[in-house]
């Protein structure tokens, strides 16, 4: 972390509210468990690498560990398991679509005083506690003359859901496996995307904020096996490019790449390492 205040979202516990009833999610990055209607879930993964499994070790019909020949007896259930996935997807990727748009052109009286960077940062804070997101993320931020400096700790690609509804000649709907092409594009569109989201309300706190300065990172294994920090992209954000309207019809990455940026994005979609700015670079 390169900055001193850290805001945590969801550690530990959700609540997750959607149209098929309410779940609770327990446990952290790599092994949690999901308990709903339909039964208990557990969810594992190994950060950094892409691998991530969810299998159903209780069902609350019938009181027993689910096996794989109920699981194709009930279409129904599939069906609705595919489409929850596919809804969760949309959810996970079209993070963009919530940017805020910023007031109008602020008023001498509004920009005769700048406000404390104690009392921006209490604002910042206040903001991100209140999120209800569909997504894990952390945000390290200081603000000072005018310029927000963020580092986010990105949500993890093995969280995204690996599995996608597809609809049959038949009419009826079933879950298939995503590509990796796929995988990484979705990716790619959520985290370009939280980037969009996160500036744009950074940037509605106070109107004094002319830039934000937002470096993002993921956890990663180096050559020797150990977890270490991998920053994919760096952006220099300034308020005026954010004043235009329907910014969000944009895609989230050919929009970052309207702003100075840093970022190494391989043919096959990999987000590669990357050198972040630093306060240096303004």
């Amino acid at each position: 972390m390169r900055f001193r205040k850290t805001i945590t979202l969801f550690k530990g516990l959700k609540l997750n509210i959607s149209k098929s009833g309410v779940t609770v999610t327990v446990g952290r990055r790599g092994l949690s468990a999901n308990v709903g209607r339909k039964g208990v879930y557990v969810n594992t993964g190994i950060p950094g690498t892409g691998l991530y499994d969810r299998k159903k070790v209780f069902d609350f019909g019938g009181g027993k560990k689910a096996s794989g020949r109920a699981a194709v007896k009930e279409s129904p259930v599939v069906e609705e398991a595919a489409l929850e996935a596919e809804a969760l997807t949309e959810a996970f990727v079209n993070i963009a679509e919530q940017a805020c748009d910023l007031p109008g052109h602020p008023s001498d009286r509004e920009l005769a005083l700048p406000p404390d960077p104690e009392a921006v940062e209490a604002e910042v804070a206040r903001w991100l506690e209140g999120l209800q997101m569909p997504i894990d993320f952390n945000v390290s931020y200081e603000y000072e003359d005018g310029v927000l400096f963020a580092d986010m700790d990105l949500p993890e690609i093995e969280h995204l859901p690996t599995r996608e509804a597809v609809r049959l000649a038949s009419g009826q709907i079933k879950a298939r496996d995503k590509s990796q092409k796929t995988l990484k594009a979705e990716y790619a569109r959520c985290v370009f995307g939280l980037a969009m989201f996160c500036a744009s309300h950074f940037f509605a706190v106070t109107p004094h904020m002319e830039q934000v300065l937002l470096s993002a990172y993921t956890q990663r294994r180096d050559a020797r096996g150990d977890i270490e920090d991998v920053y994919l992209y760096s952006v220099i954000f300034t308020r005026e490019s954010f004043e235009q309207k329907n910014y969000q019809q944009t895609e989230p990455e050919a929009f970052l790449c309207r702003f100075r940026n840093r970022m190494n994005k391989a043919s096959d979609g990999t987000l590669r390492r990357i050198e972040p700015f630093g306060a240096q670079d303004l």
